[in-house]
């Protein structure tokens, strides 16, 4: 179906995403830092991306911002769904401002993380009750 890009750190939450996602048909790559997403950017295309904001080297929202920005990524027009625990009253407009598509606050159960994620691929009602 489609390739997707987890930026995270929290190597349970990243693999529970993937899990997931592949469930539903994707391909999941994971990228645990700022570097590695990078990397993984400029080494194929992605369909969307879910970007954590707390990442060890590099805050997320600086992600999305590079990819808005930066053709070179070729990413510049990709879904991103930002997720954070942070307060969502605080992170959510951050994120939008930074380019984010859609925020997801954590915790999030797999069935949030697939409605945003087809949400933002633009999958049909059912396509997105298929997965």
């Amino acid at each position: 179906m489609s390739r997707i890009l987890i930026i995270e750190d929290d190597p349970d939450l990243a693999e529970l995403m993937a899990i997931t996602l592949r469930g539903a048909g994707h391909e999941a790559k994971v990228a645990p830092d700022g570097a590695s997403a990078f990397h993984a950017l400029r080494s194929g295309p992605f369909d969307l991306a879910v970007v954590d904001i707390m990442l060890p080297d590099v805050v997320g929202l600086s992600i999305c911002e590079n990819l808005r920005a930066n053709a070179d990524l070729g990413a510049t027009q990709i879904p991103l769904l930002v997720s954070s625990a942070c307060d969502e009253n605080d992170a959510r407009p951050l994120a939008l401002a930074a380019g984010a598509d859609d925020f997801l606050p954590k915790p999030f159960s797999p069935y949030q993380l697939l409605l945003c994620v087809h949400s933002l691929l633009g999958l049909k009602p059912q396509q997105r009750l298929a997965s």
